[in-house]
């Protein structure tokens, strides 16, 4: 994953990684655990503009993370959204400013910019959260957010609306502010 802004270029990747051997192919400036659990560990090589400074930090995250879509990149901060963890990094130092675990039922699949805020499509949830991670609205249906049947696809922002199907090929249109609009 590749972002960038008037002050950092950052690309994400996964990589194998164990703090504790000597065979690591990186060697970051810091390591950080956001997981504990059944995890993946991903590096952020972040260059300045102007090529005069590159950090390398190494995160460890819940294995179920997406592999598009999951982090957005403002001033010197990257925002991540990782599966059932959200959190605030500040690209400069590696240390976390803001951490919020979610109670997710089932994963994350992406994340989405929406005016000042964010829509996170997950398996079983349509979730619209504020810039400081608070949850303004959440929705739920009858099955998760995954289509097997028809050519439209599960998720779809719409100018007004988002569409949505479930496994057992239900129809939901529901509004921005979380209102259902059809059910």
């Amino acid at each position: 994953m590749y972002l960038c802004n008037d002050k950092w270029e950052i690309e994400i990747s996964e990589i194998n990684y164990s703090p504790d051997s000597a065979d690591n192919s990186v060697q970051p400036d810091k390591y950080v655990v956001i997981c504990d659990d059944y995890f993946k560990t991903l590096c952020v090589n972040a260059s300045d503009v102007f090529h005069t400074l590159e950090k390398k930090i190494v995160l460890k995250v819940s294995f179920f993370t997406p592999h598009d879509e999951y982090a957005f990149l403002e001033d010197d901060n990257l925002l991540l959204f990782l599966n059932d963890t959200v959190c605030e990094l500040d690209i400069q130092t590696g240390e976390m400013i803001n951490k919020k675990n979610m109670d997710l039922t089932g994963t994350l699949f992406s994340v989405y910019r929406y005016q000042k805020d964010f829509i996170m499509y997950c398996e079983m949830d349509i979730i619209r959260m504020t810039r400081n991670f608070d949850v303004v609205w959440d929705f739920g249906a009858r099955d998760i957010f995954v289509r097997y049947q028809g050519e439209e696809p599960a998720f779809e922002m719409m100018p007004d609306r988002i569409r949505l199907y479930d496994f057992s090929d239900n129809y939901y249109e529901i509004d921005y502010d979380g209102k259902v609009i059809k059910d």
